[in-house]
Parts: C-alpha cells; structure tokens; sequence
C-alpha cells in the first residue's frame, strides 16, 4: 500500500484553491438566491435553472477533494447528487428549500474537506530536518531502531502515517505486518512489541471498541528506549503505550527508510503532538 505523493504547489497554486473554495459557497447559495428572485418576481422561466449553481458547485467541490492526498468519498459524489434536483421536477418553494439545504451542506463539506483532508497540493519535501525534541528523541532510539529491513522500515512509515490520518484499519495492517517480520526474523525487541501496541490500538479505535480490561504495554527494562515515562493507573497507562510506541515506530521508519522521509516529515506536527501530551 504505497503512500500517496502530495503534489506540489506554489504561491499562485494557493490563491487559485482560495477563490475556488470561496467559489463554492457563492455559486450554490447565489442559484438558491436566484431562484428566490425568480419566485418573487413571478418570471415564466422554469425554477431548475437556478440550480445550474448549485450542480456547479458540486463539481469544484468534488475537484477540491480530487487534488489533495487523502480523498474525501463524500465529497467527490456529491455532483452526483445534484442531478437530482434537474431528474426530479417539484414546485418552486421545495426547490428553493432544497437548494439552500444543499448550499448548506456543500458549505459543511467544505468546512470539513479543510480542517479534516488537509491543503491541496502541500509541499511537504520543503521540510527537510526533524524539530526538537522529536529530532533529539530519533537520533537517541537510532540503536534500539537500526538493522531493521527495508520492507519493514516501509511497514513502519505506513503505519505512523495512516494512524496519523486515522486510517485506522490501514495502520493495523502494517503495524501487524512489520511485528510479524520482526519475529520471523528473530527480532523480540522494544520495537516489536511497539509494532504489536500499535495495531492493538488501531483495531480498537478501526472497530470503534472500549479499552480493554488487559492491554499491551511495555516491559519495565524499556523504560529508558521510551519516549514518555510510565504512567500510573489503566487509563493513563494504555494511552501512554500508544503514544510510546507510536514515537517508536516513527523513529524506525526514519532511521530505516530514508526515501520515505518526505512523508514522514508531513506527520512531524503528529509526532511532536504525541511528546508534549
């Protein structure tokens, strides 16, 4: 499962998404405005050509959740959904209803594409060194992180990644696949058991389940390998494993797999969230 390239971007590329975002509000809240005009004014022109805003609407939406990396499904159908309103004709007040119920939602949509997909196009090859602590943390854990093979390394990048990106289901299928590799090769380490905490995790939150009675953790000779000390009680406890061995994994996908590094620098701001938590 390779991870997807960003797409670089510049200085006009941001303006050009801006006014298409804005676009986007404008077109299907102006078509219901339209209609409404059309109504009030009693003009003989059929009510559905107010809703050619709203169908354009659609499209730059779709296009906008098109270009970033991570794909939002429900935005991309949505001028599937607008057709709609042209298939089934209806009286002018449900029509206007409807369009302002839709320019809402298309508003919602895009409120929600920002803060949840990301900017289009961001160009995470700009960064090209770890921030401190993390940095000090990665070159601190390189011995108990090195030797590792390529195809594992990659195992790791794509786990840290997608659980960054609550891919949930992705992370646990990697994470386990990196600690199966890890123990065919003989390899019981720290890190395995980080690779084991990490799909555990990620299963839980896949599958939407409680925190379980007993969980895994790390062994007390680990301590000085982690991130983040030990906590005390179950609660504090489960929440600080994952945070250890998800900053482990991180350290092992960075220290292993160097071509992968442009994507991992693009979850930095995630890693550095788990070490000051």
């Amino acid at each position: 499962m390779p991870v997807d390239d960003p797409k670089p971007n510049n200085n006009a590329d941001v303006h050009a998404y801006r006014w298409l975002e804005i676009a986007v509000p404008l077109l299907s809240f102006g078509g219901a405005l339209l209609g409404i005009l059309l109504w009030v004014t009693d003009t003989a022109v059929d009510m559905r050509v107010s809703i050619v805003g709203c169908i354009l609407a659609s499209w730059v939406l779709a296009y906008l959740a098109w270009i970033r990396p991570k794909k939002d499904i429900v935005a991309l159908t949505t001028p599937i959904y607008s057709f709609i309103f042209i298939a089934v004709p209806g009286d002018p007040f449900s029509t206007i209803v409807l369009e302002l119920l839709y320019a809402a939602s298309l508003t919602i949509l895009l409120v929600r594409l920002k803060y949840r997909f990301g900017n289009p196009g961001i160009a995470i090859s700009e960064l090209k060194e770890l921030a401190d602590p993390l940095k000090t943390y990665v070159g601190q854990t390189q011995g108990v992180c090195g030797g590792i093979s390529p195809k594992t390394a990659h195992q790791a990048t794509l786990a840290f990644v997608m659980f960054a990106q609550a891919e949930y289901g992705a992370a646990a299928n990697a994470s386990g696949t990196a600690a199966e590799e890890m123990e065919e090769s003989g390899n019981n380490s720290c890190l395995t058991q980080a690779f084991k905490i990490v799909r555990e995790h990620a299963e839980l939150l896949d599958r939407s389940l409680p925190r379980p009675q007993t969980f895994l953790t790390f062994s007390p000779e680990d301590a000085d390998l982690l991130a983040k000390p030990a906590s005390h009680g179950d609660e504090q406890e489960f929440y600080a494993a994952l945070d250890n061995a998800l900053l482990l994994v991180f350290s092992a996908a960075w220290n292993n797999a160097r071509p992968d590094r442009p994507h991992l620098l693009s979850g930095q701001a995630f890693a550095l969230k788990l070490m000051s938590s």
